[in-house]
């Protein structure tokens, strides 16, 4: 088995950097529900739900920018990705334990999937090259 030349783009980051991007784009959703929320219905609190939206808000770019970087084949991202993963992993084992699978898994499985992609060869060969 060879390893893919470092210039070709492996089929494992566009996995990564699709769920990466998928995440992104839950925590905007998530933003924009709350600012529904603001506009339209009562918040429990209108200081906390903004600042509540703006986290989710500046999460959601951030993981847009986490994602691009391991599309392009940045080296920092693969750290950035390992932590949000992690967080999401804490956010995520309450959840089964609790018994709320569908919820539980939603997070866990993706997360456990980029955690294993980060340390593949080619992944790492990917985000290691010198020149872009």
């Amino acid at each position: 088995m060879s390893t893919p030349s470092p210039d070709v783009r492996p089929r494992e980051i566009a996995v990564l950097s699709g769920i990466v991007l998928l995440e992104a784009l839950a925590l905007a959703v998530a933003g924009l529900r709350l600012v529904w929320t603001l506009l339209f219905e009562q918040p429990l609190t209108v200081g906390g739900t903004v600042f509540l939206v703006l986290v989710l808000l500046g999460g959601a770019l951030w993981l847009l920018h986490v994602g691009r970087g391991l599309w392009r084949g940045f080296r920092w991202p693969r750290a950035a990705a390992l932590v949000v993963q992690l967080f999401v992993l804490v956010l995520a084992l309450p959840l089964l334990q609790g018994g709320q699978w569908a919820l539980g898994l939603v997070l866990a499985v993706p997360a456990a999937v980029v955690l294993l992609l980060l340390f593949r060869p080619t992944v790492l060969a990917w985000t290691s090259r010198t020149v872009r």
